[in-house]
């Protein structure tokens, strides 16, 4: 634990806000993306651009069937996933999502950022996705008509916990004994979410949010302190 909290507080750190461009006043989609399109309004709008997928991609109350299979985010390409509402077949929310390993280091996440703030100004709102395992931060943009999500996932931790089913257990020995993966056979994740700002049921489960970044900065750098220093 005390491990992932000083690779959080590293990050927190690199990532604390520099003087960035004025927010717009509004955010109407995503490029020429508006909210509640319907898929030939998708392709007419973005024509040569979009790649039909194979077949169609779930997610849960969505699915895409077209993406445009590269846009780039400052320097960074990403993959850009058009999700339709599975019950109205209209345009709910532009999911970009990026695996490539320049991102998945404290410098991606740096360059990521510094173009987020770039075009759209500070984050409104910075949050931990969990409170007992820090391995996810996410930077929220709130605008009338958009919300941006960046969501930066498993950047902090240098392991994940499973249970081989294979293996016979002794319950004398602590589980977490048996149950390592190392971080580098596991895939990082830079996530951008861009949806609705009246659908809040599209909002991700988070922890705990602060109102500035600078205040999660706080908060975790004086965690990370009080668990760092010597007693008596």
């Amino acid at each position: 634990m005390i491990d992932r909290l000083r690779a959080l507080a590293a990050t927190v750190w690199l990532l604390a806000p520099q003087p960035a461009a004025a927010a717009p006043d509004d955010l109407d989609g995503w490029k020429a993306a508006r909210w509640g399109m319907t898929t030939a309004e998708i392709e007419a709008a973005f024509g040569a651009q979009l790649t039909v997928l194979p077949g169609r991609w779930i997610y849960g109350g969505a699915y895409a069937e077209r993406a445009i299979l590269e846009t780039r985010v400052g320097d960074l390409a990403f993959t850009a996933y058009f999700q339709m509402n599975d019950e109205t077949d209209r345009l709910q929310q532009v999911l970009l999502e990026r695996r490539q390993q320049d991102a998945a280091n404290p410098a991606g996440l740096e360059a990521l950022r510094r173009a987020l703030e770039a075009r759209y100004g500070l984050a409104s709102q910075a949050c931990l996705l969990s409170e007992r395992d820090p391995t996810g931060l996410e930077l929220v943009w709130r605008f009338p008509t958009t919300t941006l999500h960046a969501t930066f996932l498993d950047f902090f931790s240098t392991s994940v916990l499973y249970l081989n089913p294979n293996v016979d257990r002794d319950p004398l020995r602590p589980s977490r004994a048996d149950r390592v993966i190392r971080r580098r056979t596991l895939p990082r994740r830079a996530v951008l979410r861009f949806h609705p700002s009246d659908r809040d049921d599209l909002l991700s489960p988070r922890n705990r949010c602060y109102p500035t970044f600078e205040a999660l900065e706080k908060v975790v750098t004086q965690e990370f302190l009080e668990r760092t220093e010597p007693r008596p």
